[in-house]
């Protein structure tokens, strides 16, 4: 069953563009119970709204290495042991 749910990213607030991942400007999205991870372009897991509220946005692996310091803050590309981007 889908609801139609205020976007988390904008809480509301009109700061909305079409580059939202989420809702895609409109302030409000059809919830399906699951977000994309924030690390969409590396990842692509889907993950339920409570988790993604908890963990940022990020799925239980990411928030991981985002917690551990193995994602470059800016990009969050996974880093190499070294420290360097991959």
């Amino acid at each position: 069953m889908t609801t139609l749910t205020e976007c988390p990213n904008h809480g509301g607030n009109f700061d909305c563009n079409s580059f939202c991942r989420i809702c895609e400007g409109e302030q409000e999205y059809l919830s399906n119970g699951f977000l994309p991870c924030q690390r969409f372009h590396w990842c692509g897991n889907q993950v339920e709204e409570e988790i993604w509220r908890e963990e940022l946005g990020f799925c239980l692996d990411c928030s991981h290495l985002y917690w551990n310091h193995q994602l470059d803050p800016f990009t969050l590309e996974e880093l190499a042991p070294n420290g360097i981007n991959a």
